[in-house]
């Protein structure tokens, strides 16, 4: 592949960029320059005071990119089991549904944030991702007990490496909660689903253990979870009906002993190592599916704080290895594929004043990707950043940043570019509740390694190999995308809760779009470039809590609603909505505690409406159904450190249906659909 020119230049965007002055304040619960004010604990951590904390020292980042920030209290609070349980109620986040076809994935990696790609995930600030070809993450290994907070960043920034991506999700790790040297919690789980011929049985268990003695803080997650389930597809086309019965078993582990030495007030030392190893086994018919995905990540950190000022340096070394095997008496095929990565970091953060700050960095990756079916693929990633922030009068904050990157691709695929991305934030507060915030930035996005290799994922189910349940595979001559994003929030916030209203636009040129093409006998969905496409949309976000009474009650609402309407313009300048984001998404939450019985409940609903899409370069229009999921949680506390949850998972819950008409006269293709299963979680948990 011939050298590709940066695309980027001076121009009247980049102009823009140094005059435009109005300003968004994306955040769906209450922020104050990156901090949330969050209800105070009375008893426990399940049970919140929900009212005004007292006031705490002032958060030294004075930067106008919005931050949102879920406490670990919060997590408990609404008993979420997951990282993605949390991020249901942020708004612009799709989240995969259980049963939603074969093309949406699940967990971190079947996320998508405002119709677009899935948002970048750290720990503890460094990059995470799945197996070779999208396996199961670290994220989806960890529960709220092993979180300290979660910070989403939904606009562009030079600093997290975001400004394509638009969307990063930084975890940060439990800290020690005193001085103990040792204390933690156990908690056992059982679930089972049942519907008709389907069901689902889940078991697991998961250790918190963290401690301090004198310098050194340390701590060990670990869980182990085991996933069996029987499910039933539904297929029709050319006037047939089958229903197909598939078998699965799923274990995972994940291990993350962390420790920390102090070297004073002002500096420490961190290391980190996180093992994570995901199995799969799976049976329809004749068909045998086995896939393995295992990773070892190790992190090391040196820290030093000084009021406003920091740095950082990070070293970081990962192994991956994914195998997936597919046999059956039509075809056999074994990918084994293996990336190892090496990074090392430098961020710092200069305070000059109490109105200027600025942060820089830089940041170096390497990659090699080995795979039995294709050629090696090494890349290198560079980048250097800049981004000043001025709180030039008391109410208003301007930040303007730029991130220069350069990548080299060898192997599988001879590539090199470089590019310059420039952003720019301003926020305005009319008073201490109303606020208005913008960013408006220009970026790139290289495609990721994963998607730039040609191997075949070959489905499942008695469909496989259909328009309807393609085989998928990557793309090695994939460009990347030049983005040049708005977006702009009306906030208006209280201690109690407020309402945020965020427009967002982003134009796209060489736009990735997953795309089935027929390839043989078999229908095979590969990323493709698309000549432009643009998104735009607008979200609205409420949350409301009524502080606790005299009598021990307390109650908090929450909800959204995300729109977006995502339009590509393909090679032969002819226009159509991108075939698998649905144009709305609603969600609504009710969380109650009571204190004296120490018992906290909450209801969160999710919908997702009908919406028709034409695929591209195909004679069919694809129709989704319509959808409804309800999940349940109750949390009971006892004494002595001992806790009981229930959570009842996809109530009332519809079936996902998907079905391909003929454009010419309406006439049905084919048709599939996965049936919802209900399920019932029973966990009790020990605190030590």
């Amino acid at each position: 592949m011939k050298r590709i020119a940066p695309r980027w230049q001076l121009s009247t965007l980049s102009c823009a960029l140094l005059t435009f002055m109005s300003s968004t304040w994306a955040a769906d619960t209450t922020t104050t320059n990156g901090t949330t004010e969050q209800a105070a604990p009375v008893q426990t951590l399940a049970t919140l005071k929900l009212e005004a904390t007292p006031a705490t020292a002032k958060d030294p980042d004075i930067s106008a990119v919005a931050k949102t920030i879920v406490t670990r209290e919060e997590m408990l609070q609404f008993g979420d089991q997951s990282v993605n349980d949390a991020l249901r109620r942020a708004a612009g986040f799709q989240m995969p549904t259980p049963g939603q076809g074969p093309r949406g994935g699940g967990g971190a990696s079947g996320m998508r944030f405002r119709g677009g790609g899935a948002p970048v995930f750290l720990i503890n600030g460094e990059a995470v991702q799945g197996g070779p070809r999208g396996g199961m993450s670290i994220v989806d290994s960890l529960t709220p007990d092993m979180i300290e907070r979660i910070e989403i960043t939904k606009q562009p920034s030079v600093a997290q490496a975001s400004v394509a991506s638009s969307a990063v999700i930084n975890i940060i790790l439990k800290q020690p909660l005193d001085n103990a040297r040792i204390s933690g919690n156990v908690r056992l789980g059982y679930g089972l689903a049942k519907s008709d011929q389907q069901e689902e049985q889940r078991k697991n268990i998961s250790l918190q253990a963290d401690g301090r003695d004198n310098a050194w803080l340390y701590s060990l997650s670990a869980n182990q979870m085991w996933n069996d389930t029987t499910s039933i597809t539904q297929t029709q086309s050319n006037g047939q009906s089958r229903e197909q019965k598939r078998v699965t078993d799923r274990k995972s582990q994940m291990l993350a002993p962390r420790v920390e030495y102090e070297l004073d007030d002002q500096q420490k030392l961190v290391a980190e190592l996180f093992y994570r190893n995901n199995e799969s086994e799976g049976s329809r018919d004749d068909q045998l599916q086995n896939d393995k995905n295992d990773s070892i990540r190790l992190n090391t950190r040196y820290e030093r704080k000084d009021k406003g000022n920091s740095d950082k340096i990070r070293l970081s070394v990962e192994q991956q290895n994914e195998t997936e095997s597919t046999r059956s008496t039509l075809l056999n095929s074994y990918t084994d594929e293996t990336v190892n990565e090496y990074g090392i970091a430098y961020d710092g953060v200069r305070k000059l004043d109490e109105n200027k700050q600025i942060k820089f960095g830089t940041d170096i990756h390497s990659n090699e990707l080995e795979s039995n079916v294709s050629q090696t693929l090494d890349e290198q990633q560079y980048a250097l950043y800049a981004e000043g922030s001025w709180k030039f009068t008391d109410r208003q904050t301007i930040t303007l940043g730029a991130r220069q990157e350069w990548i080299n691709r060898s192997g599988l695929v001879e590539y090199s570019d470089h590019h310059l991305s420039p952003v720019l934030a301003h926020r305005f507060d009319f008073d201490d509740h109303w606020s208005l915030q913008t960013n408006i930035s220009q970026a790139f996005k290289s495609p990721k390694a994963d998607r730039l290799l040609p191997t075949v994922s070959i489905s499942t189910d008695s469909d496989a190999g259909s328009l309807n349940n393609p085989d998928r595979a990557g793309n090695p001559d994939l460009r990347p995308e030049k983005i040049t994003a708005y977006e702009s929030t009306l906030g208006y916030n209280t201690p109690s809760g407020g309402i945020n209203i965020t427009a967002f636009q982003r134009e796209i040129d060489d736009y990735i779009e997953k795309v089935i093409r027929q390839e043989g006998t078999r229908f095979v969905e590969r990323p493709v470039n698309q000549d432009n496409a643009s998104t735009y949309g607008v979200e609205i976000a409420g949350r409301y809590a009524l502080k606790q009474t005299e009598n021990g009650h307390s109650f908090m609402l929450n909800g959204q609603l995300s729109t977006v309407r995502a339009k590509v313009e393909d090679i032969n300048h002819q226009e159509r909505l991108v075939s698998d984001v649905a144009p709305y998404t609603a969600s609504a939450g009710l969380s109650y505690n009571y204190q004296p019985w120490r018992i906290a409940t909450s209801v969160n609903l999710n919908y997702v409406p009908e919406f028709t899409r034409a695929l591209d370069n195909q004679p069919y229009n694809r129709t989704s159904n319509e959808r409804v999921n309800m999940d349940i949680s109750v949390t009971k506390r006892f004494n002595d450190g001992w806790a009981a949850s229930l959570n009842a998972r996809n109530i009332f819950s519809t079936d996902y249906k998907e079905r391909l008409n003929n454009q010419s006269d309406g006439s049905l293709y084919e048709a599939r659909v996965n049936q919802a299963i209900p399920s019932v979680l029973i966990s009790v948990e020990k605190k030590f």
